[in-house]
């Protein structure tokens, strides 16, 4: 039987782990091999129930922008063979591109990587306003491929989906039963019941979902989507949000076939370059050789605090070995503090209320009162609206006894001003009415009193600002929106318009528009020891290939931090130069800063112009071939005409012949390639033409049938029984002569 330990035991010290997972640091250690990856993509069946690709469309700064619910098959090359759900086989993302253009005809192509517990809907702002500004203000072409990790397959957003359809049609009330409905009353949706949220127990082949996966799945994608090596060299780059920047690194300096000497199939050798937002560029995770976090880390469990420290192999071993064996849980122990799935819905239900009725008073939590919501989802709550550690060991869930607006409810969740938890923050308003300073779990304000050489080891987990909470719970409070506040009355006394960055609809609507969300709601404990340990000289073994982490200094890097974010304390106590790539806000607010307010929040002049000004330097425009396709009478060719055609990429061309005609030849270049009905020009690099020539199907002639055509019949048949009868004589002859 598994012994755990009693779960208010567990609680501070995971929050510590939760606090120190998103703050990379500098450093690097060299690696060695493994095979080769294995299980290409393929065509699949149709996709299993719960995934669904679709589509819609987001107009901005003058562009209309795609966005496209994407799948990709390809079985995932797992360390050893386990049984798990057929949608562990696609690999998902979102396609955002200006509308109507091809990947093979774009600038560039971004792959984005999420951090801990983030789904990709958290690029949805950024991945919009980059495709768009990048055509707007710089005729680029650029897209955006959030990808999110196959785990988050499994989430069954079912409920949430039908939820938004309804509040788009007016129905809010319709949008509340069907979630509680199909969460928590057993109600079918579209002929499909909600199966209950997967636990630790449900799936014990979670364990195998780690790193390498990850890693194999961007390489499977961009090799699919750019079969020419040139052409992924010269358009593809990988971004990573916060600890996603760490996994971009890694596959940077992945080896894919595991040796060393071959050097076409390394990371580096397949991407134009890597971006980092509010994140360092490095494939070291954690910066335990810091003296604050050696201290922070021996109050861990022992098996927790083995995983942090990223030189012990041996400690990975019997990380692995328990997650194998069901003694240790396959899913984050963050859960253990409401990172767990009933959070989630919390949040996007909160998001979707404040987008449709901001000023409505909320009735979230009478409205679940009675619902079978997961209890660890209070612990959070008190860790966010707890005024001391008085408060928050006394039980009470404050949220609960405040009366909020639709707005104001979804406001504290993010703001960096309530929301103590770094890495979940933005700058995003603040509430309109009456609150008081609070000190937990942590004091807030500490970089205007403390030195820095005290100050940046701890700025990943400390808030930057004063810590509010509510001081009524008659008041209504509701929300004062980033550029509204120097007009409100109770929120100008603790900030200004000035300080504010993003806008509280922009962050509601990456949490809840579309089949995607912003939350990974089975974030799973091997990638997170994966990412621990793959840095470290030996993890090769275990199929952990970062072999050429001494490269990526020469790698094309782009980073931004933000000015109170999770690493920017970090990258001045590594000694780089922050100035120019600094933007204002929280660690959230790289991502989601309102670029409609730009001389406060700098989003176009410090990220979105500066971002596509770096990639066009590195790709340069889209140099253009043309194919010139005709077709003679008798068919046609497809496309035809002058077609252009990106330097590097491919272009088929199918030749069709019209009824009663044949393909007879097709020149390439005036030179015959045969009758083919179809032809691919590869890699093209230079103009070409292609011409179908089609001739009449020969038609065979037909026996007589006019008059005198019987007396020919009649005729050709007693020939042939003559020479029958002749030829049988003969034979009766030659046997006589031999008898």
């Amino acid at each position: 039987m598994r012994r755990e330990m009693p779960r208010g035991a567990r609680i501070l010290p995971v929050l510590l782990a939760v606090a120190l997972v998103a703050m990379p640091a500098a450093g690097a250690a060299p690696g060695a091999p493994r095979r080769d990856v294995s299980g290409a993509a393929a065509p699949g069946a149709p996709l299993p129930q719960g995934l669904q690709e679709s589509s819609r469309t987001w107009s901005g700064h003058g562009v209309e922008v795609s966005i496209e619910q994407k799948y990709l098959y390809a079985r995932p090359d797992l360390d050893r063979a386990v049984s798990y759900p057929e949608a562990l086989d696609y690999i998902p993302y979102l396609r955002y591109a200006v509308k109507g253009t091809s990947s093979a005809n774009a600038n560039a192509v971004v792959v984005a990587l999420s951090g801990l517990h983030a789904g990709n809907n958290g690029f949805d702002y950024f991945a919009k306003q980059l495709v768009s500004l990048a055509r707007a203000d710089r005729g680029m072409n650029v897209e955006v491929w959030a990808l999110d990790r196959r785990v988050n397959n499994l989430e069954d957003t079912t409920g949430l989906n039908e939820a938004e359809r309804l509040g788009r049609a007016g129905d809010l009330q319709g949008a509340v039963d069907a979630l509680n409905g199909y969460y928590y009353g057993g109600m079918a949706i579209d002929g499909r019941t909600f199966q209950g949220f997967i636990t630790d127990r449900d799936a014990p082949y979670l364990s195998e979902f780690g790193l390498k996966v990850a890693m194999e799945d961007i390489y499977t994608l961009i090799k699919t989507a750019f079969p020419d090596q040139n052409a992924r060299k010269k358009r593809v780059y990988v971004a990573g949000d916060s600890l996603g920047a760490v996994m971009t690194a890694d596959f940077a300096c992945w080896d894919f076939d595991g040796d060393p000497a071959t050097t076409a199939d390394i990371g580096y050798n397949n991407i134009a370059g890597v971006i980092a937002l509010d994140a360092l560029m490095t494939p070291n995770a954690v910066p335990v050789s810091q003296d604050v976090l050696k201290i922070i880390a021996d109050f861990l469990p022992g098996a927790f605090k083995s995983l942090i420290n990223t030189t012990s192999l041996s400690a990975y071993a019997t990380t692995l070995s328990m997650l194998r064996s069901g003694t240790m849980d396959v899913l984050m122990p963050t859960s253990e503090i409401g990172y767990v799935p009933t959070t989630y819905l919390g949040v996007e239900v909160n998001a979707m209320m404040a987008d449709a009725a901001p000023d409505q008073e909320s009735t979230f939590y009478r409205d679940t009162a009675d619902l079978d919501v997961d209890p660890r989802s209070d612990v959070i709550l008190r860790i966010a609206m707890s005024k001391d550690l008085w408060h928050f060991l006394s039980g009470e869930v404050y949220q609960k006894k405040v009366r909020w607006t639709n707005e104001a409810l979804f406001g504290i969740v993010f703001d960096n001003n309530f929301n103590p938890i770094t890495m979940n923050e933005s700058a995003m308003g603040f509430l309109g009415g009456p609150v008081s300073e609070k000190s937990f779990p942590a004091i807030g304000n500490l970089d205007a009193i403390l030195p820095s050489s005290l100050w940046y080891p701890m700025s990943g987990f400390m808030p930057y600002d004063r810590m509010y909470i509510p001081s009524s719970t008659t008041y209504l409070y509701g929300w004062v929106n980033s550029d509204e506040i120097d007009g409100d009355a109770y929120a100008r006394r603790y900030t200004s318009s000035a300080d504010e960055v993003s806008d509280l609809h922009d962050v509601a609507k990456c949490c809840y528009e579309g089949p995607s969300n912003i939350a990974e709601w089975y974030y799973t404990t091997r990638l997170f020891a994966d990412i621990m340990i793959a840095n470290t000289s030996g993890a090769e073994r275990y199929g952990l290939n970062l072999l050429h982490a001494d490269d990526l200094a020469g790698v094309p890097t782009f980073i931004r931090l933000n000015k109170e974010g999770t690493n920017i304390g970090y990258a001045k106590m590594n000694g780089m130069d922050t100035r120019g790539i600094e933007l204002p806000g929280q660690h959230l607010d790289v991502l989601m800063a309102d670029v409609d307010r730009d001389a406060v929040s700098k989003a176009k002049s410090v990220m979105y112009w500066p971002l596509c000004d770096w990639i066009n330097g590195i790709s340069g425009p889209v140099v253009a071939c043309r194919i010139v396709a005709a077709a003679g009478a008798g068919g046609n060719i497809e496309p035809a005409g002058e077609v252009s055609v990106s330097y590097g990429s491919d272009q088929v061309f199918t030749i069709t012949p019209d009824a009663g005609y044949q393909v007879a030849d097709v020149l390439v270049d005036g030179a015959s390639v045969g009758a083919v009905t179809s032809y691919t020009f590869s890699v093209v690099t230079a103009d070409h033409s292609i011409e179908a020539c089609f001739s009449v199907v020969p038609v065979p002639e037909p026996l007589p049938c006019g008059p005198g055509a019987g007396a020919g019949v009649l005729m050709l048949g007693l020939s042939l029984g003559l020479l029958s009868c002749v030829g049988s004589g003969m034979r009766r002859l030659r046997k006589r002569g031999r008898g």
